[in-house]
């Protein structure tokens, strides 16, 4: 449209070549390389952002041909069996699959050989193992040096860059958004893959990989070779490789810490099984894999607490019951919608649903105190949780309490109001099974859902419906020993990245020379 209305403006000028018709012409064709551009820029855009870190590099590469308009497609693959042409996937996998198989065959060897294989395979190995080994235990700096050199880290890290070199160019699409999600998804996950393996090397051999993550940032924020490498985090958001192997190894602790049939759990909370003290005077060893998560945490001064274990959903799939769940007003957009409208929809739905007795849940979360409470007609439930919980773990556990006050309940029929979109998406969803608490959750609703009418509804927060009202005033006050809850491990992530996102600004500001 706007290229038609440019030559629009072009063929008037060519004919009445007066001013105000050039100063038309000139602001049509400044709109339309501005929407060149920016319809440009939103392709681009488009293009790149389906690229995961499990996409191949060939596929990327396919992209980028096809941006240059260099791309041909390749032709149909044929294969002709017995004389037949085979062109479909599933024929040609079967036929060379059927030919694989004929050719490695044991029925291809000679007789003398097959008699060989046979008595050899009926002798019995003399094989024994031993578990005294620990978890990541210590290895030798040569090792270590072997195995980072042989992974080739590096040079599949910095084969990678090269397609930021390619995309890095000023006049076609290459912004910066995209650029860093490349990044993200080709080479830093590379870099992350095996860190809590090889993170106990010594600096000189870490700071080999920092060199690529170094350069994959330049290329990403157009910066100088000569930016200070703080300059660099700050400007991309993204923390020095250190820090980044620090969180995933506390993020794997954790994970471990909360599933205690990992064969890796009795080798991690057993310190008995190796003892490292009488090594430390070695040079020749690192630090075991808890040793240096003991220190680490000790380090960031964290307060982990309890752990909750992960648990298995005892209700197999087939008598799973989904509750029923009103989202209604969730179609209404808060900041538009007045609270008056918001009122009159709950109070309709009450009327629908006269016969169900209400439960109203809240869960809140401060900087100094995280609580959830549960109101109903007789009762009023509360509870703290621990300062790293989750505004969504406090949401879940108040509809498990509610829940477990139904079951102890003599009504028949409860509608559970909650103002989380998230936590009761959760429970109607196919995926129960990601938290401690959906799984109890599951649990009770397929023990209670046949016996009482249990159902769920969404309204908003802080909309002047009374029993939510009171529910978050209860919830801002509750008290209780927070510290015995346990927090499941995805919760800490964050509390995780806070503290060492914090410790990277700290190493940013005393930086003098930094740009």
């Amino acid at each position: 449209m706007a290229k038609k209305d440019q030559n629009k403006a072009w063929y008037r000028f060519r004919r009445y070549r007066t001013p105000d018709n050039m100063n038309a012409f000139n602001k049509a064709r400044a709109r339309a390389r501005k929407i060149h551009r920016q319809r440009k820029r939103e392709s681009w855009i488009k293009n790149v952002s389906n690229i995961t870190c499990s996409t191949s590099s060939k596929e990327v590469w396919n992209k980028i041909r096809k941006l240059s308009g260099k791309y041909s497609a390749s032709p149909v693959s044929m294969l002709v069996s017995n004389g037949v042409s085979i062109n479909t996937i599933p024929e040609i996998s079967n036929t060379l699959a059927e030919t694989f198989a004929k050719t490695s065959s044991c029925d291809n060897y000679t007789p003398a050989f097959q008699a060989l294989k046979r008595r050899e395979e009926r002798v019995k190995l003399n094989f024994s193992f031993t578990n005294e080994e620990g978890y990541n235990s210590p290895l030798t700096l040569l090792e270590l040096r072997v195995a980072l050199h042989r992974s080739d880290l590096k040079i599949r890290s910095a084969k990678a860059l090269n397609i930021l070199k390619v995309l890095a160019n000023t006049r076609w699409g290459a912004d910066r958004t995209s650029l860093l999600r490349l990044y993200r998804a080709l080479i830093r996950s590379k870099l992350d893959y095996g860190s809590v393996v090889y993170s106990s090397a010594c600096k000189s051999l870490l700071k080999i990989l920092d060199l690529v993550h170094h350069q994959g940032l330049r290329l990403c924020l157009g910066a100088f070779s000569t930016s200070p490498v703080e300059s660099l985090y700050a400007e991309a958001f993204k923390p020095p490789l250190d820090l980044r192997r620090k969180y995933l190894c506390l993020n794997h602790f954790m994970k471990i810490q909360s599933m205690k049939t990992n064969t890796a759990y009795t080798y991690l909370f057993s310190f008995s099984l190796y003892d490292f003290s009488s090594h430390r005077s070695s040079l020749t060893y690192s630090q075991p894999f808890h040793f240096r998560i003991r220190d680490l945490i000790n380090d960031l001064n964290l307060n982990i607490g309890r752990i909750a274990l992960c648990k298995i959903s005892e209700v197999p799939p087939w008598k799973v019951i989904y509750p029923k769940a009103d989202f209604t007003m969730s179609c209404y957009s808060k900041a538009c919608t007045p609270e008056s409208t918001y009122r009159t929809l709950y109070l309709e739905h009450r009327e629908l649903f006269s016969d169900y007795e209400p439960i109203f849940t809240d869960g809140s979360k401060s900087e100094s105190h995280v609580g959830l409470a549960v109101v109903s007609l007789s009762t009023v439930i509360t509870d703290a949780l621990p300062i790293s919980a989750s505004i969504y773990t406090a949401e879940l556990h108040a509809l498990r309490i509610a829940i477990e006050h139904i079951s102890l309940s003599c009504g028949k029929k409860f509608i559970i109001y909650t103002d989380s979109l998230s936590a009761l998406q959760s429970i109607v969803s196919l995926h129960s099974s990601s938290h401690p608490i959906l799984v109890d959750i599951t649990y009770a609703l397929a023990n209670h859902l046949k016996k009482k009418g249990i159902r769920f509804c969404w309204i908003p927060g802080h909309a002047g419906i009374t029993g939510n009202e009171l529910a978050d005033t209860a919830a801002r006050s509750a008290t209780g020993s927070s510290e015995s809850f346990p927090v499941p491990h995805s919760v800490l992530k964050t509390c995780f990245r806070q503290k060492l996102q914090s410790v990277c600004q700290s190493n940013c500001e005393q930086q003098t020379e930094n740009k």
